[in-house]
């Protein structure tokens, strides 16, 4: 990828270099991507699904037990769901509590 860094340097960025991995999570933070180049892969299942849920901080608990249940099953999840979520403060659903967000992909 070719970056403008603060510096105004511009600067190729490869998989040796000492940005490489940087650049890929807080890119924002150390420059400007003018050009990227990247590989293509051909689609191998495409009968997947993506659902997203937001809840307020009051059904934290009540979310895992679900997912817990219903998803983990005891230590057996099916290879055909991926579940993730992300914690946040969001005043505009719960001023007082935390929320989350709820991310799971499901091979259909």
């Amino acid at each position: 990828m070719n970056v403008v860094l603060a510096s105004g340097e511009l600067k190729t960025i490869t998989p040796s270099s000492d940005l490489w991995w940087g650049m890929q999570g807080a890119g924002h933070n150390f420059g400007i991507v003018t050009s990227v180049q990247s590989k293509v892969y051909d689609i191998v299942a495409s009968n997947w699904a993506i659902n997203t849920m937001i809840f307020s901080g009051d059904k934290i608990e009540a979310v895992y037990e679900a997912a817990n249940k219903y998803i983990l099953q005891g230590g057996k999840q099916a290879a055909d769901i991926i579940n993730w979520s992300y914690w946040l403060n969001d005043a505009t659903l719960d001023a007082n509590k935390v929320s989350l967000i709820e991310m799971r992909i499901i091979r259909t």
